[in-house]
């Protein structure tokens, strides 16, 4: 998207304070560690904007006060779409990651209606992509970009400590060929990309 001149803004919810294995770092250590890594990260992708909301990491979210959140940021910042966790991942055990997808999603749904919360201009979103889907329906050929995309998640070091990296790059990277096979790629990321059509009452959305 940057290389096609496009305006990237990362939004990170949590401070990440309990994202660690290591028991040597306290919450308030870690919270500065990892937006300092979040910061490197997104920075290495080339985002204009870093927005970090600041929820403490692991608590219940406020479905409701985060969805206000995201429309505020939609009618203030105005992107053309966004990327949320896919909140329908069978077996997603982090309860954090499906209720940031589901406000998300529920904000672009009624971002454009003016009495929902907070007041501001409406603003219609023309598309939300999920990552991390069980249910892809775009593939986008990554393989140029792979190695930036490694680069990015190293400097996540505080979450991903050289043992619980290797195994997760192995899945990365083992879903990567297996999204590009047949399609003409070495490797592909998969997302499930939805206008705001299919977000309410569509029952072909599943397969879409």
């Amino acid at each position: 998207m940057r290389e096609r001149g496009k305006e990237v803004i990362y939004v990170t919810v949590t401070d990440g304070g309990m994202g660690t294995f290591d028991p040597e770092l306290s919450p308030g250590e870690l919270v500065v560690i990892r937006r300092r890594e979040a910061q490197e990260a997104a920075s290495v992708l080339g985002a204009d904007k870093h927005i970090f909301l600041g929820y403490p990491d692991t608590d219940v979210l406020s479905h409701r006060e985060l969805r206000e959140k995201f429309i505020k940021l939609l009618r203030e910042e105005k992107p053309d779409g966004i990327l949320l966790p896919d909140p329908w991942l069978p077996y997603e055990a982090h309860l954090g990651h499906v209720i940031v997808g589901l406000a998300g999603a529920e904000a672009v749904l009624f971002s454009p209606m003016p009495l929902f919360e907070p007041k501001g201009v409406p603003r219609r979103v023309s598309f939300v992509a999920f990552y991390a889907t069980h249910r892809p329906n775009i593939f986008i050929d990554i393989t140029s970009k792979w190695e930036k995309k490694l680069e990015a998640i190293k400097r996540h070091k505080s979450q991903f400590p050289p043992e619980v990296f290797s195994p997760f790059f192995r899945y990365l990277e083992m879903k990567a060929k297996e999204w590009g096979e047949g399609k003409g790629f070495e490797k592909a990321e998969a997302f499930k990309v939805l206008t705001p059509y299919h977000l309410h009452g569509n029952v072909d959305t599943l397969e879409c």
